[in-house]
């Protein structure tokens, strides 16, 4: 089954970090966010992955060979809305589908997620719907889509996961908003689209899904972290590391404390400090310090 993940998107919100980085290659418990992404995709049989890149995709095309899935990169040349992102990656015909986007991590059953036969949105309770995109449901069918509304009649957000039983209805939904230019804050959306299929008479589904990791933002990237690091079982000869943490390769850590929920990338180098809930990028450094609840810039 194919899926797509849109991946085009500059990740302003985690500046200065994706400057010189895609924002789904920053890391989270150990490894970067695709990692995540790709490897339960590939272990239950995706068997055709489409990546809607903009943004240094360079770094994509070369970082996704490590995987043993087939990789089709299609652009985005303007970011014109996630609708217009996903729409690069469907086609006007039957088959299915699987839309995942590319800052969420899930701990789910994709395989069972799509086998009910039905178009499907993932949607989870939270406590500021404002930021996402809301669902109102009947019977669990949901009855109207929301983009990011100011004063939301539910709290069921779309936590960006979407099975579509079959592409054709979504892409006549999106080439309708972008033949006619019909945009929700300057940009095509993809609820808008979902909307269009609801009033169209096509049945749309919800699933709850409590499992499911932001990593959107500086803030919801420590989260994460905080919540998939497992124990690495690491000492360190004049240094305490404090459970759980991830270490890589060629990291050096003198005199420090270095814990706990703390990532250190590759050759980090820790002197004389104390880091927790914080993750430390490629050969970053802290020297003489304390650190806490931050992303540590690559060197």
């Amino acid at each position: 089954m194919k899926v797509i993940i849109p991946l085009a998107g500059l990740g302003t919100r985690l500046l200065p970090h994706t400057r010189r980085r895609q924002k789904c290659l920053l890391p989270v418990a150990g490894k970067p966010v695709l990692d995540h992404i790709i490897d339960p995709l590939v272990a239950q049989d995706f068997d055709e992955i489409v990546l809607v890149t903009g943004h240094l995709e360079d770094q994509l095309r070369e970082y996704v060979n490590k995987f043993d899935a087939e990789f089709t990169f299609v652009r985005q040349e303007k970011a014109l809305g996630l609708g217009h992102a996903v729409f690069q990656g469907l086609k006007e015909d039957d088959d299915p589908v699987l839309i995942q986007l590319g800052d969420v991590i899930y701990d789910l059953a994709f395989s069972r997620f799509c086998s009910s036969g039905e178009h499907k949105i993932a949607v989870d309770e939270v406590p500021d719907p404002e930021r996402f995109g809301i669902v109102e449901v009947e019977d669990e069918i949901i009855t109207r889509v929301h983009e990011k509304p100011a004063n939301p009649p539910t709290n069921l957000a779309i936590v960006g996961l979407y099975y579509l039983e079959s592409q054709q209805p979504l892409w006549k939904a999106i080439k309708h908003l972008m033949d006619r230019d019909i945009t929700t804050k300057g940009e095509i959306q993809l609820a808008d689209a979902f909307q269009m299929m609801v009033e169209s008479g096509e049945m749309i589904t919800c699933e709850r899904v409590s499992g499911w990791f932001d990593c959107g933002v500086s803030e919801t990237f420590l989260s994460t972290n905080k919540a998939l690091l497992s124990p690495c079982g690491r000492e360190v000869k004049g240094s305490q590391i404090v459970e759980p943490v991830s270490i890589g390769e060629n990291c050096n850590i003198v005199n420090s404390t270095v814990g706990p929920y703390v990532t250190l990338m590759r050759g980090s180098q820790i002197l004389n400090s104390e880091v927790s809930d914080a993750i430390v990028l490629w050969n970053g450094r802290v020297e003489n310090t304390v650190v806490r609840h931050a992303i540590v810039a690559e060197r």
